[in-house]
Parts: C-alpha cells; structure tokens; sequence
C-alpha cells in the first residue's frame, strides 16, 4: 500500500521548513498518481527546534495542514524521534485496514541548520533556549557540560570496549563499508573513498568516537503515501511482513546495562526467514554495532567480529544499510527513519541504482530514537507470497 515516497535533502535549504515539506510532500503524491484532496490523515514528527527554529510550534499538526492545503479526517504526531517513521507505516496501514481512511500521508524531517549554528544537537535543545525539559529530572542533572548524544553515545562504545573488547577499528569499519555503499547512491552526500585509517585519523570528538563515525545533520524531509486508492503508481505492492515495538523509558543509570537496546524486544520472532537486506538506524557507528547484537545477527559482544566476519556491502553476503545509511546522505533534523525507509523501498522496487542488491524481496529495518536510545521499531517489509 506504499505507492508513493519522495526525499528532498540538503546541507542547507535557503528557504522556510513549511516550504521545504511541501516540495516534498507533492513529490511523493505525485509518484503516488493522488490529488492531496484525496488525503485523510497525516502522520508526522516533530522535534523542537527543527522548523524554522522555533523551539515549540502551537496545534503543529493543523499549521501542518493549512500549508498544504488538506483537509484531513485524523492527524497523528509520532514522538519518538528516529523511530517514528517505522511505526507511522504500520499505524497507516492498520488505520486503513480498519476502514479509517484511505490515504494516509507520513512525514518525517525538518531543518536542522538552526540548532546547528547554535552549536547544539536537538537532544541538548535545553543549552539554547530557556524553559524547554528534556526529562523529569533536569535540575538534578542537566547543570553538567556534556554533548549529547554524542558524549552519551561514546559513553556506550567505551563500555562495549571494556566489556568485549571491541575495536575502534572494528567500528571504523562499519563507516567504511557504509561509504562503499553511497558512493554509488545518487542521494549521498559523501561519496569520497573511505579506510579504516581515515577514519581514525578523522578528529576525536568524544572518546572513542571520531568525526566520521558521527552523522551529519542536515535539512530535509522525506514522505511516504499509504493508500488502498487505485493510482497510477507503478511500485511494487509491498506489505508489512513482521512487526515490534518498544519503549525504555529509564535513564542510563537505571538500566542494568547500558550497551543494550530496546531492539532486543522490537525485534523478537521477526529475524526468522530470509532477509536480503538490512536497513539499521546509523545515528553512530556504534548504533549499527548494538543493533546488529540485539535483532540477533551476532552475539552479544560479538558485532565487532561480526563485521569482520561478513561482507556488509550491497554486493556482500549481509548487505547492511545499502545506500550508505545517513552517515552519508546526512541526517535530517535529527532523524535517521527515513532515510532506512526510503531505501528500503528502493531496494524492494528496483530503484536502487548503482548499488541494488539483486533479488531483494524482504528487507528488515530497525529505528531507534528518542533520548538515550528509549526507543526502538523493527519492521520487515515485502511482498506476501
């Protein structure tokens, strides 16, 4: 029921957030072959800061609705972040099941070039605007220096180390074989060679964490219709084959161990067929390792050699976020699920140029999102034999 999906992504876009979704937006309706009056719902997310740099945005979902001019039955915001996407999908294509609607438009992106030149990320939005929470215990917390996510991130990758002996190099890797793969891929933005060297070589931003382990974030959007309406779209009829969700919501010193994710729940009874790709959220190096334990392609502790182990590129035997991951399309407004999404559908309807894994019937995505890795969504889509 996905018969539309379009990208718009840029390292800065000169013009207004609202601007930017409706380019995108008529994009995917259009592949899609639907008129917007044929819209019943919109499902978005929405992080503060991302549009337009306003730190919060009164009735977003209806200033949404009157940009584009629709007129929908039901909106949705989804705010768990990078994980949204996935979850948007599967509540499309329920509600339509359900008889709700029939046309179901999911949103996800923004700009991220505001909290970028403030010189935050939006889960440290508290350092640039007054009275905005990240959680209920802030004034406990929030008075140290940190980074986050990326300290917190680096934080997890230290402990991975010392628990299993995991390698920087092991990582570095992981940035390799993804550069591999979005040298071939038109939407890229970082397309140079990559090695191991490079990467380490690249500056330390929180230890162990280099530069090129890190996404960049950027300003874009991506949108995917959902419909049962007839149109002239000529994409694969994919369907949802496996699906899970879960939700953590502890901070890292409440849980007994932080080098896991909830993608060990999200992803239970969900890896146990064929699966020609993967698409992992890759927010950091270190996210695609601990997904890779947690859904079960490897061992806990073991995603290092797992990589060393394996081809991960598109032409290799476990192709693994095969237009190279938003560590080189860039990460908009801090959110990775759409970019996993779209090229999941690209490689389930042939559309992946230069880097299409032949024969691909099923992908398995993971998002994860929200601060301090609290949420995860695993999804395996495909056609229904």
């Amino acid at each position: 029921m996905i018969t539309g999906f379009a990208s718009s992504l840029y390292k800065k876009y000169e013009g207004s957030t609202f601007e930017l979704l409706a380019d995108t937006v008529f994009s995917a309706l259009e592949m899609a072959g639907l008129d917007k009056n044929y819209v019943d719902g919109i499902y978005l997310t929405y992080l503060p800061g991302t549009f337009d740099g306003y730190a919060n945005s009164h009735f977003f979902t209806n200033q949404v609705a009157q940009y584009l001019g629709i007129r929908p039955k039901f909106t949705q915001i989804f705010d768990y972040g990078g994980a949204s996407a996935l979850s948007m999908i599967h509540r499309a294509y329920k509600a339509i099941k359900a008889g709700e609607g029939e046309t179901i438009l999911c949103i996800v992106g923004g700009k991220a070039t505001e909290l970028r030149n403030k010189g935050v990320t939006v889960d440290a939005i508290d350092k640039a605007y007054p009275n905005v929470s990240l959680t209920p215990f802030d004034r406990l917390f929030r008075g140290l220096n940190d980074l986050n996510p990326v300290s917190d991130y680096a934080l997890v990758a230290n402990r991975h180390k010392y628990l299993f002996k995991s390698t920087d190099e092991q990582r570095a890797l992981i940035a390799v074989r993804q550069r591999f793969n979005a040298m071939q891929n038109s939407k890229a933005m970082f397309k140079d060679p990559l090695t191991i060297e490079q990467v380490l070589k690249s500056p330390l931003v929180s230890y162990p964490l280099h530069l090129l382990e890190i996404v960049y974030p950027i300003d874009g959007f991506h949108v995917f219709v959902v419909s049962k309406r007839s149109s002239k779209s000529a994409l694969t009829n994919i369907d949802i084959l496996g699906y899970g969700e879960a939700h953590w919501p502890f901070m890292p010193t409440e849980l007994d161990e932080i080098v896991y994710t909830p993608a060990v729940e999200s992803s239970k009874g969900l890896l146990n067929g064929r699966i020609d790709a993967f698409e992992l959220y890759d927010s950091f190096t270190i996210t695609v390792m601990l997904q890779v334990e947690d859904i079960g392609l490897a061992e806990k502790g073991k995603g290092g050699s797992f990589f060393e182990n394996h081809d991960t590129t598109f032409k290799g035997d476990v192709p693994i976020n095969t237009g190279g991951g938003s560590l080189n399309t860039g990460q908009p407004a801090y959110m990775s699920g759409g970019v996993i999404l779209e090229e999941a559908l690209l490689q389930l309807n042939d559309m992946a140029d230069g880097h299409q894994v032949k024969g691909t019937d099923v992908v398995f995505l993971n998002g994860i999102g929200g601060w301090n890795r609290s949420h995860s969504v695993s999804l395996v889509l495909g056609e229904k034999k």
